[in-house]
């Protein structure tokens, strides 16, 4: 017997294409907008909190802290060194035609080793300053780490410094005096990471040759003109 019966399959049934509906998108953009608006606070928030720039990128990043803290506490010291070598004038001088607060203030941030070097050329400064009233400001401008380890860093300060002495027409007013130009200064500062504090081991002037016009590095032999400003060499403090 003939089975007239039809194998019959059941179709399946097609698949649908999924897409997300109109409304969802614009709540999509929304959340990755809020996500990078989250990061700009943070990074917003850490600069209200008088966070650094380096401490704001390491709290988006999620760089090691202590690093940073590290390299700005290097960064600092060589900032301090520069603006206290480069600051000085009559009113430290004491009855004895010396600064010793100059020499303690920059002895602070110095490795005993490069500190004794000071000791040994302070007076040139306490000299001129004695001799034609010289004074010295400085001004940082910038400064970046270069190099930097568990005990020794290298860091890069800019800026620049003015010296002014006694107006020679009015020799008995204190309070006129005459501006030099600002001579500006790339230092190279190496410290040494001693006791858990970063000191000025040494450092290097990469300005170059003096600009010309800048007086030599030498005493005036008429204490009524200006003394010279004192440019530290290679490895050397003024």
């Amino acid at each position: 017997m003939t089975d007239d019966r039809v194998a019959t399959s059941t179709p399946r049934p097609a698949r649908r294409r999924t897409r997300l509906p109109r409304a969802v998108v614009p709540v999509l953009v929304v959340v990755v907008i809020a996500c990078l608006g989250s990061l700009g606070y943070l990074a917003g928030s850490r600069a209200e909190d008088g966070a650094s720039p380096s401490e704001r990128v390491a709290a988006v990043f999620g760089e090691d802290d202590s690093a940073v803290r590290e390299r700005e506490s290097a960064m600092s010291q060589a900032e301090q060194f520069v603006l206290r070598v480069h600051t000085y004038g009559p009113q430290l001088l004491d009855a004895k035609n010396a600064m010793p607060e100059y020499r303690e203030l920059v002895s602070e941030v110095m490795t005993p080793k490069f500190g004794a070097d000071f000791e040994e050329q302070a007076g040139l400064a306490e000299a001129t300053v004695a001799q034609a009233g010289v004074a010295r400001t400085a001004e940082v401008f910038s400064y970046g780490t270069a190099t930097i380890d568990d005990d020794s860093a290298t860091v890069l300060v800019a800026g620049s410094f003015a010296t002014s002495y006694p107006d020679p027409q009015a020799p008995e007013d204190s309070a006129k005096r005459i501006d030099t130009d600002a001579i500006p200064f790339r230092y190279e500062v190496s410290l040494k990471r001693i006791d858990g504090d970063w000191l000025v081991d040494a450092f290097q002037d990469l300005t170059g040759e003096p600009e010309q016009g800048q007086l030599p590095q030498q005493l005036p032999q008429d204490p009524s003109e200006p003394a010279a400003p004192l440019v530290p060499e290679e490895g050397a403090t003024p």
